[in-house]
């Protein structure tokens, strides 16, 4: 599967079952962090409910800071400097009520000691990690907003959404749709341009509110998927296919 920006990949079969085997299941308040303030990153943390942020920096002195998403399934912490154990760079926290899996650094480390083939599917998943978030940081320095909003629903759209014929042409449906407020800092862009784009995109129908959900016209988002495998190595061997439509179809779903 291709990578996204600003959500991180499905853990693989072997790496999910490790989690799932040594993990423990906690419960979070909306707003609290998962790693406090004085805690080590010494564990690696799987969403298994709600919605969860990722902010670069610290929450506790950069409340508006740019934000990425993570969603059930998907890793909110702890894989940052996972291997050399050097200081973590970002805070992790829930935005609505939700659960997380614990798994012990030092039980993931013991584990892939003893099994290559572990530790190099563990080792991709890291590059995968990283290598998601680097694409967000490219949108963010390189994109201007609207393409970014555009991105985002692409996103978005790969997870809770379904393409559909709606009124003659194809449009990616989805819910549901964030606020304002949470939109502006995934795409870090100013509320009142985000606002304003988010108008535009309504006027011209590229965008179209459905009750807690909306829908983007397909043929608009060609565009931020062709910036995506441009700014990808062309000559790779996961090379991004030129069609992202077949990919919706597939795209694992998750409920929040």
């Amino acid at each position: 599967m291709p990578l996204l920006t600003w959500i991180t990949p499905c853990p693989p079969a072997p790496i999910m079952a490790l989690l799932e085997r040594f993990g423990r299941i906690r419960r979070l308040r909306a707003g609290e962090c998962i790693f406090g303030p004085n805690d080590r990153f010494d564990a690696l943390v799987l969403l298994t409910k709600g919605l969860g942020g990722r902010v670069f920096g610290s929450l506790y002195n950069q409340p508006g800071s740019a934000i990425a998403l993570s969603v059930p399934g998907r890793i909110i912490g702890g894989n940052h400097c996972f291997f050399s154990g050097r200081p973590g760079v970002g805070q992790y926290f829930l935005l609505t009520e939700g659960e997380a899996l614990y798994v012990p650094r030092k039980q993931i480390l013991s584990e892939l000691r003893e099994d290559v083939a572990l530790f190099e599917c563990f080792a991709a998943f890291l590059d995968m990690l990283f290598q998601g978030d680097r694409l967000g940081f490219g949108a963010i320095a390189l994109l201007p907003a609207k393409s970014r909003l555009l991105l985002w629903a692409l996103t978005w759209g790969f997870i809770f959404g379904e393409l559909e014929t709606v009124g003659g042409e194809e449009r990616l449906v989805f819910e549901p749709m964030l606020p304002v407020s949470l939109l502006s800092r995934v795409v870090s862009a100013n509320p009142s341009q985000v606002k304003r784009d988010l108008t535009a995109l309504r006027r011209s129908g590229e965008l179209v509110r459905t009750g807690a959900g909306a829908s983007v016209r397909s043929a608009s988002l060609d565009a931020v998927w062709q910036w995506l495998r441009e700014a990808e190595e062309p000559a790779a061997a996961f090379r991004r296919p030129m069609e992202w439509r077949g990919f919706v179809r597939r795209y694992p779903k998750t409920a929040l």
